[in-house]
């Protein structure tokens, strides 16, 4: 009993020390999976974001950008992916010493994965927030059809 609770700490302890580089050479030809690991869990997380279901099909992204201006935002939404992209990193006035700088303004590119048929209904900023909202357009053939019981 003893022996196999040590075996299962040795294996546990063997699981924690995964990295990246493990699951690369274990899981051939899923980069795609890899790919999107490395962006979103394992991103640093900038710019900090708010996901919200507004509606029965509405939803709204809200992205804290304090400071950015709205012609260095990029919006796209191509196949069924939607891209939030920071184009130029902000320039620090001339003669400016920064003492401690928690703005950092730095390039970014964040991708949220949506539903087949959600559109972008406004992209608008407000207080040092990008706001984006969104909604379900479910083409009427896909759907439900209600039937009569006779």
């Amino acid at each position: 009993m003893r022996a196999e609770r040590a075996q299962r700490s040795k294996n546990m302890n063997a699981i924690a020390k995964l990295t990246m580089a493990d699951l690369e050479r274990h899981f051939l030809g899923f980069d795609r999976l890899h790919n999107h690991l490395s962006s979103t869990v394992l991103d640093a997380g900038y710019p900090r974001y708010n996901v919200i279901k507004s509606g029965d099909e509405s939803y709204r992204i809200e992205l804290a950008l304090p400071g950015w201006n709205k012609e260095d935002i990029e919006i796209s939404l191509q196949n069924s992916k939607l891209t939030i992209k920071g184009k130029r990193k902000q320039e620090e006035a001339k003669g400016d010493f920064y003492i401690y700088k928690g703005l950092s303004g730095k390039c970014f590119e964040r991708t949220f994965t949506v539903g087949e048929f959600i559109k972008i209904k406004k992209a608008f900023t407000g207080r040092g927030m990008l706001l984006i909202e969104l909604e379900q357009e479910l083409p009427e053939s896909r759907r439900p059809v209600i039937i009569d019981i006779e």
